[in-house]
């Protein structure tokens, strides 16, 4: 049986040009690119986001609660502080794009990809990931607490101090990713791969001795 893949944003080849408020229409914005702008504070709250294209566009620590991102691209953004709490995202990419303490607190993370990304700080506590793939990008004291990771990839991150406490591991891959440190639950480690230096330092993480042989 073939595996099921990351489905890809579906969006129009050749979409018309408009600024963030022109393009908004009560509470949606679809179909359009939005480039070189500043987006501030308002509005706020739940918008909903379809066939949407942002490229070099400086997000100023947005509001947006609840909302809805179906087949949109970030590329060269910063979202930095931006509230996505309860927010749901599908068949979305964050393309070399600054997401520095962004709340993902019980998001919906869905066919999305982060690729290039610094993500420092980025609270994803209580989230559902499926299809998701985290690649080439820095998830520095992030926090996973009690998440839900299913069909999700983490692949050569940096994760320093990286937290998934209370979160169940089975059948994620940490073995290309980089830490010396990071928080996990012990008895929520079943079926994780790591790699053999990974073992050793979550064996010291555990307080056991490590016999050489020398």
């Amino acid at each position: 049986m073939k595996k099921k893949q990351r489905q890809i944003p579906i969006i129009q080849e050749q979409l018309p040009e408009k600024t963030f408020l022109e393009g908004l229409d009560d509470g949606c914005l679809s179909r359009c690119r939005i480039s070189q702008e500043t987006i501030g504070h308002e509005p706020e709250g739940a918008l909903h986001f379809d066939g949407v294209i942002f490229e070099n566009v400086n997000f100023q620590e947005i509001v947006w609660p609840r909302s809805e991102f179906v087949d949109v691209l970030f590329i060269n953004c910063d979202l930095s502080n931006a509230d996505f709490s309860r927010c749901v995202f599908h068949r979305t990419e964050f393309r070399n794009s600054k997401l520095m303490g962004v709340n993902f607190t019980e998001a919906g993370v869905r066919h999305t990809l982060f690729s290039d990304c610094l993500l420092n700080y980025a609270a994803f506590g209580f989230s559902l990931s499926t299809f998701t793939r985290f690649e080439n990008s820095s998830l520095r004291q992030a926090d996973f607490y009690e998440s839900e990771l299913k069909d999700t990839e983490f692949v050569s991150c940096d994760m320093e101090e990286i937290s998934f406490s209370e979160t169940d591991m089975n059948g994620i891959d940490l073995s290309t990713n980089r830490f010396e440190a990071i928080q996990v639950t012990i008895e929520k480690m079943s079926g994780c791969t790591v790699s053999p230096n990974q073992a050793l330092a979550f064996a010291r993480q555990m307080g056991m001795r490590i016999n050489d042989g020398q």
